[in-house]
């Protein structure tokens, strides 16, 4: 029998599907929805309709949807009836991916359920052992997404010899515009890097540096997470950065002809950037939604500013804040591994300069870069020291690294000079 609930969610579904198809079917396409799932024959009967629409190339709107129904011979008010709803019912089809996950689960359930019973129902009749054995090969058969057997360890090697040639030629890893990290390989699939730092020490800076350079310079595919600041603050400060203006003279309305004809130029090539960017994942669940989309259009790189501003999803609110964040560096985690995209996450820390509520995040780091802010640090020396934490496959220096912050790019020793020499000789 099916519950109000599972109604409104194979409703809402339909709804979604019929108000945007192509961005529900790229947030449900890692539950596989068939028609099977839909306990509703009406549900079903539409979810059928669309499906042939779109084998077709044809226009997926409600009325399209019903006029394909119509051909079926089925009920007209029924059918209105129902798609009303189902749009009536759908606030937004942002929410498509949740209400799949819905979907897929309810239908685990209900086959699961079967399976117990009828074994249940054996038992009477049949010896134990045979029924166990029987109920494991129908749970493995069942399994909707079972786990791979893995690989040979000698095609593990393979994958191994060729990462290492890869880096040797210079394609292995991702090149991030600083030398200290290039170096060394640059950024590889799946690896987790943390940078943290209290407020005012530039974690946020050297993170945005490294995106810019990359989707920027060479021009890889990549996303960023910002839950601390709009799009368009975003790329507000990305664009006044690039055109080397002022922000602040923007934002009073004093900027000059010059500075917008810099702009301008500015925005003329940033546009071109192959990056995506989103303020609204605030869960677990939604980032881990939204990254698998980013990586199925090709993203390599996912910048996450910053971890502790996540909300718990529903599941995890009442647990504790460390648990809470314990669940969110874990889905970063496991998203960088089983996906192999590269991740920047950006933490705050305590008073004492540990991670801020979970230690989970310093296991889950393959590199953890903390940015500091130290005394020294004025207007004529905008120094900062970035100090190596954590390097899982390399050594971590016994001395901090400085660095100079000019606007909104950070320099090297090496980059700073040259600055420092250039606005002595022409005053700028």
């Amino acid at each position: 029998m099916q519950t109000d609930i599972e109604t409104d969610i194979e409703a809402a579904l339909i709804g979604c599907f019929m108000l945007d198809y192509p961005g529900t079917v790229s947030e449900t396409a890692d539950f596989s929805i068939t028609p099977e799932m839909f306990v509703s024959g009406l549900a079903r009967q539409t979810f059928e309709a669309i499906q042939s629409l779109a084998a077709d190339k044809s226009p997926i709107d409600p009325l399209t949807v019903r006029q394909k129904l119509g051909r079926y011979g089925e009920g007209g008010e029924a059918i209105s009836a129902f798609l009303c709803g189902a749009i009536d019912i759908t606030p937004t089809a942002a929410h498509a991916g949740y209400y799949g996950q819905l979907l897929r689960q309810r239908h685990e359930t209900r086959r699961l359920r079967q399976i117990l019973h009828a074994s249940a129902r054996r038992l009477d009749d049949e010896p134990a052992d045979m029924v166990q054995a029987d109920l494991m090969r129908q749970l493995e058969r069942n399994d909707p997404d079972p786990a791979q057997d893995g690989i040979t360890f000698a095609q593990a090697t393979d994958q191994a010899v060729e990462t290492f040639r890869q880096i040797a030629a210079g394609t292995g890893g991702i090149k991030t515009g600083l030398a200290f990290l290039d170096s060394a390989g640059g950024i590889q699939e799946g690896e987790l890097i943390i940078i943290s730092g209290k407020a005012g020490s530039c974690k946020t800076t050297l993170a945005r540096q490294i995106l810019g350079h990359v989707c920027g310079n060479e021009g890889i595919p990549s996303a960023l997470v910002t839950l601390e600041m709009t799009e368009s603050q975003i790329a507000a400060q990305t664009l006044t950065d690039r055109s080397q203006t002022s922000y602040r003279k923007f934002m009073a309305g004093v900027a000059d002809e010059q500075d917008w004809a810099r702009l301008f130029a500015a925005k003329a090539k940033a546009e071109k950037w192959p990056l995506a960017i989103t303020s609204r994942t605030r869960t677990p669940t939604r980032l881990a939604a939204y990254v698998r989309k980013v990586v199925r259009r090709g993203a390599k790189l996912i910048v996450l500013d910053y971890l502790q501003a996540m909300q718990a999803d529903p599941a995890m609110a009442r647990s504790n804040i460390e648990q809470q964040v314990t669940f969110a560096s874990n889905t970063v985690r496991d998203l960088a591994v089983n996906l192999g995209v590269r991740f920047i996450v950006v933490s705050t820390e305590s008073r004492e300069g540990e991670l801020r509520y979970s230690d989970a995040l310093r296991y889950d780091a393959w590199k953890w870069f903390r940015m500091i802010q130290p005394e020294e640090n004025n207007e004529d020396n905008p120094v900062y020291h970035l100090e190596v934490k954590k390097n899982r496959f390399g050594v971590v220096p016994k001395t901090v690294r400085p660095l100079y912050r000019v606007g909104d790019r950070l320099l090297t020793d090496t980059e700073w000079l040259e600055h420092s020499n250039r606005r002595q000789l022409y005053g700028r």
